[in-house]
């Protein structure tokens, strides 16, 4: 349980808040590369951490990543003209360069140097793994760019799937890390799964049998060097002296690796208080083509009037729930897909949740964690120190999720070798 005044140091995410200061020192995922397909394309509004930015290819084919509002009277600049290698403010015609230089003003005498002496906010920006990820924090602790494992996948092989909820980042980055919620909530997708109709994700096989009944799973967790993971130990189906186990690594403070494997990547990255993109990367291990429509059923997004993969329709609009199938017992949710079933109960906590009202139990020792590691970073960022994932050097492309059935006095943390404990 939380106090009002808890919830609140917790959710804000402005620049003047802890938690905002915190996220802002870590490279984020900020927008689709997709939506920036060629250079001199319409430039793209990114609502990120409660404040207005524009992103941009110029005609080299550079990204920029500004303030969204012309320094000049406050247009938006996603509204701008992208061409000879800068962005065009309609309003007056300023001109801006990727790295915020002034290079035209038309309304001013061509004698005038003003230009010269004005700069536009601009922020570093990398494009990797399909996503454009951008630094706002202070210049002098800019951390090297993590390198994880998908970076290296062609594009063809990855699939991104943006949800836009209208709720904050906490609650979906709880329910990322929360294990005990799987064969509950999924209950329809888990026995698809072990009936072997519901292998077929569209990207090779991401899912394992779920050879488990264990609705109650023993959590233990680790501090590591990138943040922490956790075991979530079932008793296995197979025998008492086995355990089922599934490991989630937490990537401070926006990722999440969802077991069986590395390749199903939940990413959560607040707009502003009351908005969260939820960003799945899944990559397909195998070389046939994605199956669109496949992989987008097994997330529960296939249905047009609820999301669509266009940036104007990633804002989910919450299906109805199925009633007469859950009567029939044909749904025990009464929703289709894994992370619609997520986004609906996600969404039905409000905008910010009163963690007043909350009574936690032992299967909730990840969230606990997740949190203390928020506020423990807010601390040091506080006093001047690095947030913690950064400080120290972390081999991003090593850290794994992994499940399995092992014998009971195996060690869990043996599944997964790449992930440094502290």
């Amino acid at each position: 349980m939380l106090t009002s005044e808890e919830t609140e140091y917790l959710c804000r995410v402005g620049p003047d808040t802890p938690i905002g200061r915190v996220l802002r020192r870590y490279w984020i995922p900020a927008f689709q590369l997709a939506d920036l397909p060629r250079p001199d394309c319409p430039p793209i509004a990114v609502p990120l951490l409660g404040e207005r930015f524009v992103a941009f290819r110029d005609t080299e084919g550079r990204l920029g990543f500004l303030d969204e509002l012309c320094c000049h009277r406050g247009a938006s600049l996603a509204l701008g003209r992208v061409e000879d290698c800068g962005l065009r403010c309609i309003y007056h015609g300023w001109k801006y360069g990727v790295d915020g230089t002034i290079q035209e003003t038309p309304n001013m005498p061509e004698s005038s140097r003003f230009k010269e002496r004005v700069k536009h906010p601009a922020y570093p920006v990398r494009e990797a793994g399909g996503l454009g990820w951008v630094y706002l924090g202070p210049p002098d602790r800019l951390p090297s760019f993590p390198e994880y494992h998908w970076f290296g996948v062609p594009q063809s092989q990855l699939l991104i799937t943006e949800m836009i909820l209208d709720c904050n980042w906490v609650q979906v980055q709880e329910g990322s890390i929360d294990s005990s919620h799987v064969g509950i909530l999924h209950t329809d997708s888990i026995a698809e799964i072990r009936e072997g109709k519901g292998r077929r994700t569209g990207l090779g096989n991401l899912m394992d049998g779920f050879p488990s009944e264990d609705n109650s799973p023993r959590l233990e967790v680790e501090n590591t060097d990138f943040g922490f993971h956790y075991a979530a130990v079932r008793q296995a189906s197979d025998g008492e002296d086995r355990t089922y186990v599934r490991i989630t690594p937490f990537i401070m403070p926006f990722i999440t690796y969802i077991p069986p494997t590395s390749n199903n990547i939940v990413i959560v990255v607040p707009r502003d208080n009351w908005t969260t993109s939820s960003i799945g990367v899944r990559v397909n291990p195998t070389d046939e083509p994605i199956d669109l429509w496949a992989a987008w059923r097994a997330q529960g997004v296939d249905d047009p009037e609820v999301w669509g993969p266009e940036p104007e329709r990633r804002r989910v609009r919450l299906p109805a729930q199925d009633r007469p199938a859950m009567e029939e017992g044909r749904s025990f949710a009464g929703i289709q897909g894994i992370r619609m079933q997520d986004a609906v109960v996600q969404s039905s906590m409000g905008r910010i949740y009163d963690r007043r009202n909350e009574h936690l139990v032992p299967a909730d020792v990840g969230i606990i964690r997740m949190r203390r590691l928020l506020i423990e970073s807010a601390r040091r960022v506080d006093q001047g120190e690095d947030p913690i994932g950064l400080d120290r050097p972390v081999d991003a492309a090593k850290i794994e999720a992994a499940s399995g059935t092992i014998p009971a006095d195996v060690p869990w943390q043996s599944l997964v070798p790449g992930n440094r404990a502290v």
